[in-house]
């Protein structure tokens, strides 16, 4: 374990440390703090990586923090005429020893969309990022454990899609469902050299997707349904529910650019789902990023209750540093 964590400190430093020379695209800092500590030192977080180098064909990210030292790797593939194949990979070990394991692949043929996924964990999420259990997507809050999912997408037309998926793990369960959607357009008012006998133009104003199914297993069993809409300036708005004879879920989230700022990003998301026998049931965030200089700003503010009944909430600040792009061979000063 030692040795790894000596590897993965190497890793980073020589990464940031030559960065500019190579492949990498950006540096990132970041500092947190969470509610529930026992201390300054337990209840603050802080992190330095580095991301965007190309190794092997692929992009690697390395980061170093107060709890962990991190690693990712992912690469995509094109295989015609079957399709593609996008896989990510990667590695947290704690100073205290903990290992946090996971990987993802997705591929296309044809109609056909497959995602698979899966983690392997010796240590808590929290105890590498403090924000982790108030996330969008429910995270597995275990010490301990391992965790599997696999969807399948089949395109039955342009605008419908068939849904089949499993999770595993701590809390089994299956799905089904379709998803659909629907183009809003609207007719553009003729122009004054427009031919009469020309059809009129159109344009998109929005599409809604609807989608509509069933999850069943360990704790959970009921219908599920969400719709979304989304523009083309960059808005999105979405709600899903799950509701059953002793099951009942709640999610929504809004997105949105250039609010608060040219090149602005802002989202607010929402979810509450106490059939969850492994994620915080009550989850809330706000999520913005903002150009500054020759990067981007982020801060999260996001909280919740976790599993054990407690309200707690947190905070990050980060920044990304946009590196120029530099060929590989060339001298910096």
């Amino acid at each position: 374990m030692n040795r790894c964590l000596s590897w993965l400190r190497v890793g980073l430093l020589s990464a940031v440390g030559v960065s500019g020379a190579a492949h990498a695209a950006t540096v990132d800092f970041g500092v947190a703090y969470h509610s529930g500590g026992t201390g300054v030192l337990d209840s603050s977080w802080a992190r330095v990586g580095a991301g965007g180098m190309r190794v092997l064909g692929g992009t690697a990210t390395f980061g170093v923090s107060t709890r962990a030292v991190d690693a990712g790797y992912s690469r995509s593939l094109s295989l015609p005429p079957l399709g593609a194949v996008t896989s990510s990979t990667a590695l947290a070990v704690t100073y205290s020893g903990g290992v946090r394991f996971t990987s993802r692949a997705n591929a296309t043929a044809g109609p056909i969309a497959l995602s698979a996924g899966g983690s392997y964990f010796t240590t808590s999420a929290t105890s590498v990022d403090p924000l982790a259990a108030w996330t969008a997507t429910p995270t597995d809050l275990r010490g301990s454990g391992w965790t599997a999912d696999v969807t399948a997408r089949y395109r039955v037309s342009r605008t419908l899609v068939a849904v089949l998926g499993g999770e595993f793990g701590s809390q089994a369960q299956g799905f089904a469902g379709v998803e659909g959607r629907r183009d809003l357009v609207r007719t553009l008012p003729p122009a004054e050299d427009d031919d009469p006998a020309a059809p009129p133009e159109t344009e998109i104003t929005g599409t809604i997707n609807w989608r509509v199914g069933a999850r069943a297993g360990r704790d959970v069993l009921g219908a599920t349904a969400g719709v979304s809409y989304s523009t083309p300036s960059g808005v999105n708005v979405s709600m899903d529910a799950l509701l059953g004879p002793s099951s009942l879920g709640l999610t929504a989230g809004v997105s949105a650019a250039d609010v608060l700022g040219v090149g602005s990003t802002l989202r607010l998301y929402g979810a509450y789902e106490p059939w969850r026998t492994a994620s915080a049931p009550l989850r809330a965030g706000v999520d913005y990023g903002v150009p500054l200089g020759s990067g981007t700003l982020t801060l999260t503010v996001s909280g919740g209750r976790d599993l054990a009944g407690q309200l707690g909430f947190g905070a990050r600040i980060g920044y990304g540093l946009d590196l120029p792009p530099v060929a590989p061979g060339t001298d910096t000063p």
